[in-house]
């Protein structure tokens, strides 16, 4: 096929002590659930109707074989299992590849994959991990010379943030697709609304506002117990540092300079405010009823409508639909919460998933790893992830498609973009898991009044300096 000079020249192979050496990769927070609960430890892998595990069988029950023709995908989400069922079955992505045989395996994440680099037996391709970090190792080929001789994928028809967002030193990454759109808005149940005397037609648009509809939500029992809360401001899409950094005026992560602005009175600001939503509620109160089965943090607590409101991206309404529809009839949607000096302004986050392909994928067949998430981008394939797990992708010509009222909440999405004031793509920094690791731990030490937030985001500055240099990246 065309295209396979080009890629069997970028098919060196990665030594594998090389990713021996990747223990600085976070696993703790790479698995970029950008999609709420799809990626439940408790779920089954899928793929195939087999039980892919770790390090063995991937998929289809045999050990897979360096064939051509053979084309082998992870994504740690679990939720997309359902989707890429019937995505798999469709006679179209047969005759799209050519008769290939095509495996995929759900819940993959870093953990399973680091094992695999390190045997030297990855799959062909992966969604849903820390993509700039597997880039930053060179364990991946740029896709740029593949979409360029695709006639399927248009680049001028996909939202320009979505491009930039697949771009890293100057090439593209991976290919787009499954679940990329934006990334911000304040979902909130207007039945808790009024039922707490609220005006649901009058949404908070600062902290300080949301902290009011916090008090008013927050319910506890005579013992002291949580019930009820308002608003967790570290859930969902807050729980990554982009949106608490962005929402005060700072960008934490300077690309173009490649160093870090985190030690900043804006984020001091931040992490001190946010912490206002814990001390209310009590940050014992908050762990204990986050650790009950059922109520953890990407949405299960809201379908329970024991959290009253969530940021969360344009994925909520439908996910929330999908998953538990007689909440879902109350769901709105708004602009995402900013600090009060810039009360009024419109911000949004944005940034792609991918299919990002392994220079040395066990099938060898970047060729037919390329093929799939091409067809992930066709209407056919987009139609049934809308409908099966709620997720876009940001083609211009295809929302147009897309009905407003599809699912509740989902028209504040789609009328969205043209409004935004200015747009932070995120996750770019190479080190993205292991800061978000580090930001989760000194929040909490500020929440709980054991250091200032003056002094955590100091110590956050230090540690994420001495990761960058310590992996080698400054």
């Amino acid at each position: 096929m065309k295209n396979m000079q080009k890629l069997e020249e970028l098919n060196k192979g990665l030594n594998r002590r090389d990713f021996l050496r990747l223990g600085g990769l976070s696993t703790g927070a790479l698995v970029l659930a950008a999609c709420g609960g799809g990626g439940d430890e408790e779920e089954e892998p899928a793929g195939g109707g087999e039980e892919p595990a770790g390090g063995e069988e991937p998929a289809g029950g045999e050990e897979p074989m360096a064939e051509a023709g053979n084309i082998l995908y992870w994504f740690a989400w679990g939720n997309l299992a359902a989707a890429m069922e019937k995505i798999a079955a469709l006679p179209s992505l047969e005759e799209h590849l050519g008769g290939q045989n095509f495996e995929w395996a759900a819940s993959m994440n870093d953990e399973q994959l680091l094992p695999a680099l390190a045997a030297g037996e990855p799959p062909d391709g992966i969604s849903n991990v820390d993509y700039t970090q597997y880039w930053a190792r060179g364990a991946l080929i740029p896709v740029d010379d593949l979409i360029a001789g695709s006639q399927y994928i248009d680049l001028n028809d996909m939202i320009s943030g979505l491009v930039t967002g697949a771009t890293v030193d100057g090439q593209m990454i991976g290919v787009i697709g499954l679940e990329s759109f934006i990334w911000w808005g304040l979902n909130y149940n207007s039945r808790l609304v009024e039922a707490a005397g609220l005006d649901p037609d009058a949404p908070p648009v600062t902290f300080d506002d949301a902290l009011v509809w916090h008090e008013a939500l927050t319910e506890f029992d005579d013992a002291g117990n949580l019930l009820k809360f308002g608003f967790d401001p570290y859930d969902a899409m807050a729980s990554e540092l982009d949106y608490p950094a962005f929402s005060h005026g700072l960008k934490w992560w300077v690309e173009d300079e490649k160093r870090f602005e985190i030690d900043d009175p804006r984020m001091a600001e931040s992490i001190d405010k946010l912490g206002e939503f814990y001390r209310i509620a009590g940050p014992d109160n908050m762990a204990a009823l986050r650790s009950t089965e059922g109520m953890g943090t990407w949405g299960a607590a809201f379908n329970a409508e024991v959290q009253a409101m969530i940021l969360e991206g344009y994925w909520h309404p439908g996910e929330t639909q999908i998953q538990q529809p007689d909440v879902a009839v109350f769901n709105r949607a708004t602009w995402p919460l900013v600090s009060a000096d810039l009360k009024g302004k419109k911000i949004m986050g944005t940034g792609p998933h991918l299919v990002i392909i392994f220079k040395d994928g066990v099938n060898h067949n970047q060729q037919g790893i390329f093929q799939v998430a091409e067809f992930l981008q066709l209407p056919e394939a987009m139609d049934i992830i809308f409908k099966e797990v709620g997720w876009l992708t940001g083609r211009l010509s295809y929302l147009k498609t897309v009905a407003h009222d599809a699912y509740p909440g989902i028209g504040f999405y789609l009328d969205a973009p043209p409004q935004v004031d200015e747009y932070l793509v995120g996750r770019r920094c190479p080190i993205h898991g292991y800061v978000t690791d580090q930001f989760t731990e000194l929040r909490e030490q500020v929440y709980r009044d054991l250091t200032s937030p003056a002094d955590a985001v100091a110590e956050l500055q230090k540690r994420v300096d001495a990761e960058w240099e310590a992996q080698g990246l400054g």
